[in-house]
């Protein structure tokens, strides 16, 4: 069998599913990473477009007023809500980094027959010249620490590829919440726990198939 595919985004989501929510979060990606319809897998695309513009522009605000405008202009179920509640949440945290945008590359993380798709939704400059990789997290539910570290240990493993020198951080962008791996975090364990969700995530998606 092919390898299954997915962002390393989507698996930090299952992790922070949970056991009962998980068959049912790997059946939702499942139709959204198969479906031919853009839109099914486009929800959030308009406001992430709209925070790396915002991360090279003078007026930050700006650029996400335009999504959450052009939201309300063409609704669909719970987008405008949802983008202004993203705006309300990164545009702090943005405005207090001072910092602005640096490109990034995509680079490929593989563990049996899970290969995810790692690609920064941004990267920043910050005032002192260190770099960051940043996953940006969109959804309602709020992301854990424990999650954030698959999502930091992945980031962590590929920045060579993806933004050389970077700092990984998994920014939840409702709440402007930037999580960092903490150096206590015992990386042996932390492998062998991705280890166990990649086979896991695997399982699940071909018993929902």
């Amino acid at each position: 069998m092919e390898p299954i595919s997915v962002t390393a985004l989507s698996f930090t989501e299952y992790v922070m599913s949970g056991q009962r929510g998980r068959i049912s979060i790997v059946s939702e990606q499942r139709r959204i990473y198969l479906s031919s319809e853009q839109w099914v897998a486009g929800f959030y695309n308009p406001m992430r477009d709209a925070m790396r513009r915002a991360a090279n522009s003078p007026d930050p605000a700006a650029e996400l007023d335009k999504a959450v405008e052009a939201a309300h202009r063409n609704p669909r179920a719970g987008q405008p809500r949802a983008f202004e509640e993203l705006r309300e949440g990164f545009l702090p945290w943005l405005q207090a980094t001072r910092a602005t945008g640096v490109p990034t590359a995509a680079a490929k993380w593989q563990a049996g027959d899970l290969a995810l798709r790692v690609r920064p939704h941004l990267g920043l400059r910050l005032p002192d010249g260190s770099r960051a990789a940043v996953l940006v997290y969109v959804k309602e539910t709020p992301m854990t620490q424990e999650a954030a570290n698959v999502g930091l240990r992945i980031l962590q493993q590929t920045v060579p590829d993806t933004l050389p020198g970077a700092v990984p951080l998994v920014l939840d962008a409702r709440r402007g919440r930037a999580f960092r791996m903490s150096r206590r975090t015992n990386l042996a364990k932390l492998d062998a726990l991705i280890a166990a969700e990649a086979a896991g995530y695997v399982v699940h998606w071909r018993m929902s198939a």
